[in-house]
């Protein structure tokens, strides 16, 4: 009983975590003024919140969208990472050994005038692609060094790495006809990540994920206090029987 209740309480305490997570967002979404993309570019400050907070939504546009390496993914931005993975007698060890954060030069623009939008640092982006594998360089490639291909990402093994191995694990935003951004603006009327918190970029329109967010807050905040509640009764009325 008391592992059930604490398999149920761990469940309780992830979902409380979501819940905040969505209800922070959704205050973000509701709290960044949504201007026309015309008017972030004219106006500039003077349609922003007190902290520089803005949103837009329209049509994306993208000269140049990015290939992602590794999945071949047409995409306005990438993160890729490389993680190399051995055992060191009884211990698992690990190494981040590379990891990239590149997005396209793209603008959004609702009818009334491009504006920029700076997403090289990342953030919460959705819809997202992820794609993961895990290689050896086999005896010989660790004995010798081997090069390792992942699409078209290239993963270069030194000698004497017998039994290591690599994981590359890859995250794209694909090529969407429309996004709504959230973020801070910047010089020139271009919308980058806030220093304190993670650019918002979505496909769904602003109402739609202040809907959403919502709606998972409230769902996810209910359900983990109930789940949190038991379980911690669960695993209490466990301890106090000897079980």
């Amino acid at each position: 009983m008391q592992g059930i209740g604490l398999v149920i309480l761990t469940l309780g305490i992830i979902g409380l975590i979501w819940g905040v997570l969505q209800k922070v967002k959704a205050g973000r979404v509701a709290d960044a003024p949504l201007a026309s993309t015309g008017d972030v570019v004219h106006k500039g400050g003077a349609v922003a919140g007190a902290k520089g907070q803005i949103s837009v939504q329209g049509s994306v546009q993208c000269k140049q969208p990015l290939i992602a390496p590794f999945s071949g993914t047409p995409c306005l931005y990438y993160r890729i990472k490389c993680t190399a993975e051995w055992k060191d007698g009884d211990t698992n060890k690990s190494k981040v050994l590379d990891e990239q954060k590149v997005a396209a030069d793209f603008a959004i623009d609702d009818g009334s005038g491009a504006v920029r939008v700076d997403a090289r640092e990342g953030g919460d982006f959705e819809p997202t692609q992820t794609k993961r594998e895990t290689k050896g360089a086999g005896l010989l490639g660790g004995l010798t060094g081997k090069e390792l291909a992942f699409g078209d990402y290239r993963v270069q093994v030194g000698a004497l790495n017998m039994g290591t191995k690599y994981s590359v694990e890859e995250e794209v935003l694909p090529i969407v006809p429309r996004l709504y951004a959230c973020g801070v603006l910047a010089d020139q009327g271009l919308i980058t990540s806030p220093k304190w918190r993670q650019l918002l970029l979505s496909s769904k329109s602003r109402e739609e994920l202040l809907s959403s967010a919502t709606k998972g807050a409230k769902l996810f905040l209910a359900g983990g206090a109930i789940a949190f509640l038991t379980g911690s009764g669960l695993a209490a009325v466990a301890a106090l029987m000897g079980k």
